[in-house]
């Protein structure tokens, strides 16, 4: 039943969406917020029973946010005010944004719902006057934004948006498909949105552009499949070759001119796409040349020595990934293996991951291929897109540009990137949008 009821609460989410917008004051989600924000600010026994589900997870979610509350109400004080709330929707999901005051000062709390209308987490930031991201303005309006339904497999419904150019000849189109990780279709992190930022950018240019909520963000605490069955095909590989096979039942596609633009996994993962699903060519944007199980240990250390002070807690999460790593990378592990490994998945993950050579599948398209890196990046770096030269420097069908001032969500900027760069608001770089343009108009 849970299949089934998940599906249908996606379902009904996506017809109640536009209405909740439409009408603002009487979204469910700002006065389940000012609920449990007054609960918060009056102490009430067993607050959290009706805000969080009665799953594991949801027990999990419950205890981290009694955390998260202890913790501000000591450093802060109690919450005196509660203020305006906005709400923002994620995909098939929503978040609000409250400004709290406390005798500190003022603070935004976010909380996070998922498809029943259950809190999924908590954050609190400092107060600020840009709550949520916001969209550059458009510049030509010609076009439908319409929400989609597709089936992957008869288990996995994933939610989605399709923006079409109002034309009257037929369209290239192009499926935008995530990195590592839950994602929904915008692909929002912290105040920015970077697939919202391309689908906007390349609709008004004439591009059909397919965005969907990955299937590790839509059921991301209910699963529909177990995990050890989940591997890049489950994850990700899967359900963008069901956006592709969606899209050529579209009307107004040129069914001959569907793109794959994949981002980091994801665009790492694309030349196996290739290879189930007929489209017109990829684009990869920040694309690892490496096993996920290398290029992690050089993130973690990166990232360490960004460090000022002595962080006991962030050196002991660095340790055991760190160690899970190596457990993945033993010769003798099998599919039945039981060892810790990193992020709690199995060792199917992980074994398709280091057996994976993604060059090697690469060289074997005949497809047009585009590669775009930034010299900012820190999580996919210049080794990685130097390798991809490399392997492909025989290939006609390869191109490659590097822009040296973008991260790895193409924001510009100086200097190496660093993570809190990302909760900054900013915008996906017009160089990469007009050279995927570029690419999929043949120029």
């Amino acid at each position: 039943m849970i299949k089934l009821r998940y599906s249908l609460q996606i379902f009904a989410l996506l017809l109640i969406s536009g209405a909740c917008i439409a009408q603002e004051e009487v979204s469910p989600y700002k006065k389940l917020t000012k609920s449990f924000l007054g609960a918060v600010k009056r102490d009430i026994p067993n607050r959290n029973d009706k805000f969080f589900d009665s799953t594991f997870y949801g027990k999990i979610t419950s205890a981290q946010a009694d955390k998260i509350i202890y913790d501000f109400t000591k450093k802060n004080g109690p919450i005196v005010a509660i203020e305006k709330t906005e709400v923002d929707t994620q995909g098939c999901k929503m978040v609000t944004a409250t400004s709290i005051k406390t005798s500190n000062g003022k603070f935004l709390w976010y909380l996070y719902f998922d498809q029943a209308q259950y809190i999924q987490r908590i954050a609190i930031d400092t107060f600020s006057n840009q709550w949520f991201h916001k969209v550059k303005p458009i510049v030509n309006s010609n076009f439908t934004r319409k929400e989609i339904l597709f089936e992957s497999n008869p288990y996995i419904m994933l939610p989605g948006s399709l923006y079409s150019p109002i034309n009257s000849k037929k369209t290239p189109a192009v499926v935008l498909v995530h990195g590592s990780g839950p994602h929904d279709r915008n692909c929002s992190i912290g105040k920015n949105k970077i697939f919202l930022d391309m689908a906007l950018e390349l609709v008004q240019k004439g591009i059909t552009v397919l965005i969907y909520d990955k299937r590790t963000y839509v059921y991301q605490f209910h699963d529909p499949f177990p995990m050890d069955s989940m591997d890049y095909y489950s994850e990700t590989i899967d359900d963008a070759v069901a956006a592709v096979n969606f899209l050529k039942q579209q009307a107004g596609i040129d069914t001959n001119r569907i793109y794959i633009a994949g981002h980091s996994q994801g665009a790492m993962c694309a030349p196996l796409m290739a290879k189930k699903c007929k489209v017109k060519g990829l684009i990869l944007l920040a694309a690892p040349a490496r096993s996920l199980l290398e290029i992690i240990p050089e993130q973690l250390d990166y990232i360490a020595s960004l460090q000022t002070k002595k962080d006991e807690k962030a050196e002991e999460q660095t340790t055991a990934i760190k160690w899970q790593i190596k457990n993945a990378l033993k010769p003798d592990l099998t599919l039945k293996s039981k060892t810790s490994l990193p992020f709690g998945a199995r060792p199917k993950y992980w074994l398709l991951d280091r057996n994976y050579k993604v060059l090697e599948v690469a060289k074997t398209l005949t497809i047009p291929v585009l590669l775009i890196q930034g010299g900012r990046d820190y999580n996919v770096v210049k080794k990685d897109y130097d390798m991809w030269l490399d392997a492909m420097k025989d290939k006609a069908n390869f191109k490659s540009v590097y822009f040296e001032d973008l991260d790895h969500m193409f924001f510009v900027g100086q200097g190496k990137a660093k993570p809190d760069d990302v909760s900054k608001p900013n915008y996906v770089s017009e160089k990469v949008t007009n050279k995927m343009i570029e690419y999929i108009n043949g120029k």
